[in-house]
């Protein structure tokens, strides 16, 4: 029995290929995608590229080491951007979380997406709703 790949999204903008390099011009479900994953035994979704997408949740995305995101839009925050950041209470494990790793995110659009990692990463997202 093959299984595909369901990802939800808008009609003509569904990626069939949970497994593929590069994403492009598709809406993601980000659990979905993960899910994939894990059926294969993979617990971190990694070496990915995402460009011009659409990433789902709702679900907690875990920054891992080698993740960029280049032109962004991180999603509706409620009007505060800590609203989308959660710090995690182990240094080490973040149980629930869909990690990433060695991935880029280019011109994509994130919706009901929350973003947990380093701190080094959740100080980044917290400046960018800094007054200048």
């Amino acid at each position: 029995m093959t299984q595909t790949f369901q990802a939800g999204g808008r009609p003509g903008r569904t990626p069939t290929d949970a497994f593929a390099k590069t994403f492009e011009n598709v809406d993601v479900s980000l659990f979905d995608l993960y899910r994939a994953h894990l059926q294969k035994g993979q617990t971190v979704i990694e070496g990915r590229t995402f460009r011009n997408c659409r990433l789902e949740g709702p679900v907690v995305l875990l920054v891992l080491g080698g993740v960029d995101f280049d032109a962004t839009d991180f999603g509706y925050t409620g009007g505060d951007i800590r609203n989308i950041v959660l710090r995690p209470a182990s240094p080490t494990t973040v149980v629930g979380a869909v990690p990433f790793k060695d991935c880029s995110f280019i011109d994509c659009q994130f919706y009901m997406v929350g973003f947990t990692g380093p701190d080094s990463f959740l100080q980044q997202i917290l400046a960018l709703d800094t007054p200048k």
